[in-house]
């Protein structure tokens, strides 16, 4: 299982939009021509539910299937720092049932229109599971949202917390040069970033892209930049960036 993180410096930098970009991206690689066993493998979309999957076509793994063909699905983590309690009373109003973390696999909950899990979906994730847990128990959380993926499957992880706990093949910083705030989840990755996206709208202007790049060093990161605009589908330096990971994740 290979796996990218999709970090970012603060709300609203595009997170999701990156992700969903990669995803795009990379889906493309799951319907390969397998030269050693001389057959397609095929990949159809899962429908719902559990750590188990179903599917609309029937599903061969090829036991020498290489890395770049396996399945690209997503991981969506969302960190509550309220826990149960946002009041932090004693009035009894809470759920009493509330658990400190929640794995969810529901199709009828990940598809709802304008969630960024349906936004995952269908830029080509082949499965979808959305973890949200209190800070207190993340580690945990993330554990058994990877059960819900079998060593098949190959992760783009959107969320800042993976990092803090796991490691990633391929580890991303989102940035925007309309957001100048930088959440502290995001400079505790300082060490732990391979390189800067600059998630680019055709009306940021040059000088304050440079000014985006200026601040992230400023912060101490030392790492590449690339400048994406993931909303062209034609675009080099879109093509440098997926080559580039490419590269890292199967080449190295």
């Amino acid at each position: 299982m290979k796996k990218i993180v999709v970090a970012g410096t603060s709300s609203g930098v595009g997170k999701t939009t990156v992700a969903s970009f990669l995803l795009s991206s990379l889906s493309g690689r799951t319907q390969l021509h397998n030269k050693k066993h001389e057959k397609i493998v095929q990949h159809g979309r899962v429908l719902q539910h559990a750590c188990s999957t179903s599917y609309e076509a029937p599903v061969e793994h090829s036991p020498d299937l290489l890395p770049s063909e396996s399945l690209w699905s997503a991981l969506k983590i969302t960190i509550r720092h309220e826990g149960s309690c946002p009041r932090h009373t004693d009035c009894d109003a809470c759920d009493a049932g509330y658990e400190p973390f929640e794995v969810i696999t529901d199709d009828t909950i990940l598809r709802e229109e304008g969630k960024d899990t349906d936004q995952l979906s269908r830029a080509g994730a082949s499965k979808v599971v959305w973890l949200q847990s209190d800070s207190s128990v993340e580690a945990a959380g993330i554990e058994a949202a990877l059960d819900c993926f079998g060593k098949e499957y190959n992760l783009v992880i959107e969320g800042n917390s993976f990092l803090r706990v796991k490691s990633a093949d391929v580890a991303i910083l989102v940035v925007s040069p309309l957001v100048d705030k930088i959440k502290r989840s995001a400079k505790l990755l300082l060490n732990k970033i391979d390189f800067i996206v600059i998630n680019l709208h055709e009306e940021h202007t040059t000088k304050e892209i440079e000014a985006c790049k200026e601040k992230m060093v400023t912060f101490g990161f030392d790492v590449p930049f690339y400048i994406v605009n993931p909303r062209l589908s034609v675009n080099y330096s879109n093509q440098v960036l997926i080559e580039k990971i490419q590269d890292m994740l199967f080449h190295t």
